[in-house]
């Protein structure tokens, strides 16, 4: 049921998705990824970007009729544009085989789905389903869909002497998975909320401290 209170994802399933032929997440309310390399974690993130992407797009316009997914014959969905998604759209297929289509679904708190279907190389559409019902305008899957997705630049390691990027490119570095390589670069530019930010790095990460130079961001020790 519609609710003014946010939902929050509780579980994700994947199916021939990337590095996952079949893999189910359950998600609690603070949840942390820690594995080796090639282990699916930036899979798991890639999911959540291009879910972005699809929500994004279903909050501002109609879903259109597409086929779905084997069972489930015709119904409505927001195609997503994969080339503006920092994803490897190269491998989006478990093992490269994209002979079968792949899904990965988002079980949300209130029980209502979100589901990205990829029927074919290169092609993906947000499916949304509450009660059965699956055509939204923007403004009753705002109310079923009240889930945020928020990305921020995390620390990474910064080059000696590394040039800063200009606005836009740091802009667009906030959609990127490459998002660590800007750190320095996006509270360069944008720092309105820097303040806000080295208050939490201060109480969350003892010993650290964030100073804003004149051309640049510098994580220090306190």
């Amino acid at each position: 049921m519609p609710s003014d209170e946010a939902t929050r994802f509780v579980r994700v399933e994947f199916s021939r998705f990337k590095a996952f032929k079949r893999f189910s997440l359950s998600l609690r309310h603070f949840n942390i990824l820690v594995g080796p390399n090639n282990a699916g974690k930036s899979t798991i993130l890639a999911a959540f970007r291009i879910l972005a992407a699809g929500m994004r797009r279903a909050n501002n316009r109609k879903a259109e009729v597409i086929n779905g997914p084997k069972g489930m014959g015709l119904t409505h969905g927001y195609q997503i544009d994969l080339s503006s998604i920092s994803v490897a759209e190269e491998n989006l297929f478990y093992n490269y085989d994209d002979s079968e289509s792949a899904t990965v679904r988002f079980v949300l708190s209130n029980s209502n789905e979100l589901i990205l279907y990829f029927p074919e190389q290169g092609t993906c559409y947000l499916i949304a389903n509450s009660d059965s019902r699956s055509s939204f305008t923007p403004s009753t899957f705002r109310s079923h869909f009240n889930c945020r997705i928020g990305f921020v630049p995390i620390l990474g390691p910064l080059e000696h002497n590394e040039n800063l990027y200009e606005s836009e490119a740091a802009r667009l570095a906030l959609f990127n998975y490459r998002a660590a390589r800007n750190f320095r670069n996006i509270w360069h530019h944008f720092p309105e909320k820097f303040d806000e930010f080295r208050a939490a790095l201060i109480r969350t990460w003892p010993g650290m401290d964030g100073k804003r130079g004149a051309d640049a961001l510098q994580i220090v020790c306190a």
